[in-house]
């Protein structure tokens, strides 16, 4: 639509300004623009018979991206209860950073025993698995709880 009109202006200046250059008096050059304006507004306007006069426009571009929460629901797998990477790897990232508080480090093969220990056994093999199970998010998330800090040690 702003192109439609646009391009009208600019026909009505181009005439105006021709004409007005030719030597017309600047009245009649400014009617003859606003005549040449109307007559291509006119021009470009649909006809009745034509069949994308009524005809749905383009759909517009959709921005939505989606948010975190339905991305990592899109990630669960509930037919082969199996969860992408993604949801692994923000579970890792969480448990990592409760392990942290506690002086644990699961890249230091002295900490393995330590970390069993509070997570479970095998957990944190199974997480860095080829298919990571719904059940080990939900004994990794438990054992992420059970790592947080309580009200009495952050007050201390």
């Amino acid at each position: 639509m702003k192109r439609r009109i646009l391009f009208a202006l600019g026909v009505g200046l181009l005439t105006g300004l021709v004409l007005a250059m030719i030597g017309v008096q600047i009245e009649f050059a400014c009617g003859w623009g606003v005549l040449a304006v109307g007559a291509a507004i006119i021009a470009r306007l649909p006809a009745f018979d034509d069949p994308r006069a009524d005809a749905p426009g383009r759909p517009e571009e959709q921005t939505y991206v989606g948010s975190d929460v339905s991305r990592l629901a899109w990630a669960i797998n509930m037919h082969t209860d199996t969860v992408s990477e993604a949801v692994t790897r923000r579970v890792r990232a969480t448990l990592r950073r409760r392990l942290a508080r506690h002086g644990l480090d699961p890249d230091v093969v002295a900490d393995g025993t330590a970390i069993e220990e509070r997570l479970g056994a095998g957990l944190w093999a199974r997480l860095n698995g080829h298919r990571t199970t719904t059940t080990d998010i939900r004994d990794a998330l438990a054992a992420a709880e059970r790592l947080a800090p309580t009200l009495k040690e952050d007050a201390t």
